[in-house]
Formats: C-alpha cells, sequence, structure tokens
C-alpha cells in the first residue's frame, strides 16, 4: 500500500475520512490500511455500487493521486447531503484543516 509520511498524512485523513463514509463503509474497510489503500480492489467494488457511492470511491482516488477523473458538476448532482458535506470536509482535512476535537474526530488514534 505505501507508507504515511508526514507530508501525505493530511490526504491520508482526507481520503479515509471519504472511504469511510456511512453509505459506503462496509464495503471499502477491508480495503483502508494505515499506510495507505487497496485501489485496485476499491475501484472493482465501486463498479458494484450506485452513482452516488462509487463516485465517492472515485473522489477519494483522485485525491490520493492528484487525479482529474471527477468532474465538479458531478458532486451536487450525485451526492447526497451527508455524504456532499462529508466529502467538503475531507477537502479541508487534505488542506490540513482538522476538527477542533483533533484526529479522533476522523477515526484516527493521535
Amino acid at each position: 500500500m505505501g507508507n504515511v509520511s508526514d507530508l501525505t498524512m493530511p490526504q491520508y485523513l482526507a481520503v479515509r475520512h471519504i472511504l469511510t463514509s456511512p453509505a459506503i463503509v462496509a464495503r471499502t474497510t477491508p480495503h483502508i490500511g494505515e499506510d495507505g489503500f487497496g485501489w485496485q480492489p476499491l475501484l472493482v467494488e465501486a463498479e458494484t455500487m450506485s452513482s452516488g457511492e462509487s463516485l465517492l470511491v472515485r473522489i477519494a482516488y483522485d485525491l490520493w493521486h492528484a487525479g482529474d477523473g471527477v468532474a465538479l458538476w458531478e458532486l451536487p448532482r450525485l451526492l447526497d447531503r451527508q455524504s456532499f458535506r462529508r466529502v467538503v470536509e475531507a477537502l479541508a482535512f487534505s488542506r490540513g484543516e482538522l476538527p477542533e476535537s483533533g484526529l479522533e474526530a476522523v477515526g484516527v488514534a493521535a
């Protein structure tokens, strides 16, 4: 999977936050590691998800790989309210902006 360094920690937290969204967490958890993500099985899993659920995986993939596979218009049109908010939170995490309650709030032990 690859090591998560201090330089990639914000991106790791952001991607993990998206992949642990309530809508997909049961299907994504087996592919989330402390040192990265199992992208090949995640992308295969996304093929049988709804459009909104698979969009979450694609957004996470793009954040991790600095990709350009997700069009901005897809977010408001395909994500439900909870998933949309989750993505916005993840974008803040990727900028290094963590919740005031710390890492525990995003499910990572400090």
